[in-house]
Parts: structure tokens; C-alpha cells; sequence
């Protein structure tokens, strides 16, 4: 099979993986803030290959390269229409940071602003509206979220720590304690786009403030009083007695909270909208936490996960593993233990949930990670020989890429809008690259350590 590019040279066929070595990082390394994962280096599998091999030839170049900057860049995430770089300049003996944005997918130059590098690192970065919002701002004294015009990358306000998002991105609710060490605190709701105060609240104990839905606020006292208010305005919606609550959180559309019941830990689901208690289920702590699973909710239990529907609270599936790790479109699940990733068994729920099939996963060893299907657990794609650059954002797609020497040319794919199921091999590239991300039409990739390249794919 040969894939026109339009590039001066690529091989004829991809390579194939090298005989009895392993590409992985441990989850165990893997640092996670606020439910969001943030940037993973995992790889892609055999499966891949064997699944490219019969595809039928492409009618036309499947990856053009739009543009290419020489910059020594840093950071590289794709947030909406915009490309954001770090990257260093030398100012004679001196070195400045700068951060800089270029259009989606056109490559060109929009703004570039100077970055304080000591205390900025673009994580976790999100495009709502004409705002770009970089989160978290880490160093001494700061944690701050920074707030950026998106057409012109100045900064339009700071938020302090404790920033959290109403779910239609509108709202930043904001916990301030009153004095250091103090229990009671002020609430403000602000305008994300302009750092406008549209309202505040007096808290008089230790509150949790999470985000509800359809842009409501969650308040959770200490002393089990809750509220429902709008994130907009302020106005009390609903209120409740929750009884004794520990660690409230809120996804998967659920509010969740761990409470004690003869004699049993377990955690309560209620609507986040009535407070009304939805289902209550008894849990078994296993190495990891409770995250949201796309529509569901994973509860770790000692070497497996199980996925729980935020409705009712019933099993839909399990895999073993240790971690699973929500991307958006696709979940990759991560096993630390010798056993891990060899099988899966699931509960159907009654509610058009398909029970998922054995896994059949040939990586099964230490260390191993797997796409998996959000909908049932079933392996989609085994981990192994493919390195991949996985980023937790709604709009990421898998990039995969296999460079069989350090200078010669890159093998890119992705996976396509049908699904995690269908994986496609889109070209190749020159290279060394790596750190490379992308969305539903672009990759972007470094090229060496003084470049990065954009490119345009289509299927």
C-alpha cells in the first residue's frame, strides 16, 4: 500500500514493532487534579497494525502539512480553534518565555505574550467562549487559574485558588475563607469572561462548593444542609437535610456523597438538581478513587473496576485494572498488578446497557493499559509497541506514532469519528517527533527540539 502525502519521502509500509520490547509508563506515575486526567505518555498495540494492514488505499493524501514554526517549544496543547505554545527565546545571556497562539487549522500566528514560566505550566487548558482559561498557575504563593482573551492572549482576570466551573462554562464559583484558619467563608459567583461579580453568599460552616447542572451551583455543608442555587443569579432553588456527608462530589450528572450505614461505608447518589437520593451502595476501596467514567462512575474495588450507572447504582461492567482514565471519547484502563488486563466480567442493568464480552487482551502483563469501551469495558485495543500521546480533553483524538529510528520518518494515526473501534493509519511524517496532540482534523508534533509542525488530516 502507498500513501500519497505530498511529503518528499516516507517508507512504502509502516515498520513493525520490535521483537520483545515493551513502551509503557506506569499509572503509578500519573498525577491527576479535579477528576481531569492530564497528560499521559501510554502507547498503541499490535492490533493496531494487524487492523491497518487490510485497509483499503486512500484516494487522496490523507495528511498535509499546513504549517511549521521554529520554535524551542515546551507545552503544546490544542484548545478549540487555538493552538497554544510555550516556548523559550534567548535574550543574549538571558532566557524569556513566551506563549504563543496559532490558528486551527491554518497554523498561522494569531498573538504571542510574554509567559512567566516559573510559575505557569499549561496543563490544563479550556476554551470556553472568547476566553481561554489556563489552570492551574502553580509556584509560591499562587495555584491561580489565568484568564486569556483568546483573540488577543491578554490576560483579563486571575482567579485565586479553589476556581470551580459551572457546567456550561458560563459561571467561576469561588470559596474565599473569611480569615486564615476561619470556618465560615463568602461565596462569589463571577462571570468567566469578564471577572464580574454576579453574586455572593455568606457560608457559615465548612462548605463544599461543586458544580450542578444546567449551570447551577452545589453547596454541601459539613453539617449535612445542601443547596441548589442558580449559577447565574444566586437564587436558592432547593434545599435539603443530607444527613452526615464526608468528601461530596459531584459527576457522571450525580451528586455523590461517602456516608456510614450500619456500620458500612458506602456512598450515596442523589439528583443534583431535588437532592432527592437516588441509590446508596457499599464500597471496598481499592488503589485508586472514584472518577466519572463518560456517563457512568468508577468505583475502584482491590484489582478491579467496577462502572456504575449515576442513576441507579448498579453495576454495568468490570474490568480489572487499577485506574481508568476518562479521554473524552474513550477510556484507558491501566493495570499496575501482575494480573491485571487478562479478563472482564459485567452486569447488565436493565436500563439498555449491552453486558460487556470477555477481554480478550494479549497485553495482559505488568504495567499493561488498554482502550476500552466506555459503553460495556470491552478491549478495543491493547497497549503495546505504538507510542502515543494521550491528553484528557473532550475534543482529543488518539495520536499514535511509531519512529523505528531516532532521524528517519514517523508513522502517525488516530482514531476516527466512528468511534475508538475504527483506528487509521494517516501517514507518515519526517522526523524525530514526539509530543505530539490532536484534535478531529489536526496533529501537531515536535519536530527535533527546535520545531513543531501542523499538520491537516481528513478521512
Amino acid at each position: 500500500m502507498v500513501i500519497e502525502l505530498g511529503l518528499a519521502r516516507h517508507p512504502e509500509s509502516p515498520p513493525s514493532p520490535p521483537a520483545g520490547r515493551r513502551w509503557w509508563r506506569s499509572p503509578q506515575r500519573t498525577r491527576l487534579a479535579a477528576g481531569r486526567a492530564r497528560p499521559l505518555a501510554a502507547v498503541v498495540g499490535l492490533a493496531l497494525l494487524a487492523g491497518l494492514a487490510g485497509a483499503a488505499p486512500p484516494s487522496g493524501p490523507l495528511l498535509v502539512q499546513v504549517a511549521s514554526h521554529q520554535v524551542k517549544a515546551r507545552d503544546i496543547v490544542l484548545a478549540g480553534d487555538r493552538l497554544l505554545v510555550t516556548s523559550a527565546a534567548a535574550q543574549g545571556s538571558a532566557t524569556t518565555w513566551q506563549l504563543s497562539a496559532y490558528g486551527v487549522p491554518d497554523g498561522a500566528l494569531q498573538w504571542t505574550v510574554p509567559f512567566d514560566a516559573a510559575s505557569w505550566r499549561l496543563r490544563q487548558v479550556r476554551r470556553i467562549g472568547d476566553v481561554v482559561l489556563v489552570d492551574p498557575r502553580s509556584g509560591p504563593g499562587t495555584g491561580s487559574t489565568v484568564v486569556l482573551d483568546a483573540q488577543t492572549g491578554q490576560t483579563r482576570w486571575v482567579a485565586p485558588d479553589g476556581l470551580v466551573l459551572t457546567d456550561d462554562g458560563r459561571t467561576a464559583l469561588i470559596d474565599e475563607p473569611d480569615d486564615a484558619g476561619a470556618t465560615s467563608s463568602t461565596l462569589r459567583a463571577v462571570d468567566v469572561a469578564t471577572g464580574d461579580e454576579l453574586w455572593r453568599a455568606d457560608l457559615a460552616v465548612p462548605t463544599e462548593v461543586l458544580a450542578g447542572s444546567a449551570g447551577q451551583a452545589l453547596l454541601v455543608g459539613t453539617d449535612g444542609w445542601a443547596q441548589v442555587r442558580d449559577g447565574r443569579d444566586g437564587t436558592v432553588l432547593r434545599t435539603a437535610d443530607l444527613g452526615e456527608v464526608s468528601r461530596p462530589d459531584s459527576m457522571a450528572g450525580a451528586l455523590l456523597l461517602r456516608q456510614w450505614r450500619g456500620g458500612e461505608l458506602g456512598v450515596t447518589g442523589f439528583d443534583p438538581t431535588t437532592l432527592r437520593q437516588l441509590w446508596h451502595r457499599p464500597v471496598r476501596y481499592g488503589p485508586g478513587r472514584i472518577t466519572g467514567c463518560g456517563e457512568l462512575i468508577c468505583f475502584p474495588d482491590d484489582t478491579r473496576i467496577e462502572a456504575v450507572d449515576p442513576r441507579t447504582g448498579r453495576t454495568v461492567w468490570r474490568v480489572p485494572a487499577d485506574l481508568v482514565v476518562d479521554f473524552g471519547s474513550y477510556l484507558v484502563a491501566y493495570s499496575v498488578s501482575a494480573d491485571g488486563g487478562s479478563g472482564a466480567a459485567a452486569d447488565g442493568d436493565g436500563r439498555g446497557y449491552p453486558a460487556a464480552a470477555a477481554d480478550a487482551s494479549a497485553d495482559a502483563g505488568s504495567g499493561s493499559g488498554r482502550i476500552i469501551d466506555p459503553g460495556t469495558g470491552r478491549t478495543l485495543l491493547p497497549l503495546s509497541a505504538w507510542e502515543t500521546e494521550l491528553e484528557g480533553r473532550g475534543d482529543a483524538t488518539f495520536v499514535g506514532y511509531r519512529q523505528p529510528t531516532e532521524t528517519g520518518p514517523a508513522w502517525l494515526a488516530v482514531l476516527s469519528p466512528a468511534g475508538p473501534e475504527t483506528v487509521r493509519m494517516i501517514g507518515s511524517v519526517p522526523g524525530p517527533v514526539g509530543g505530539c496532540v490532536g484534535d478531529r482534523g489536526t496533529i501537531v508534533c515536535r519536530l527535533g527540539a527546535d520545531a513543531i509542525s501542523i499538520w491537516h488530516y481528513e478521512f
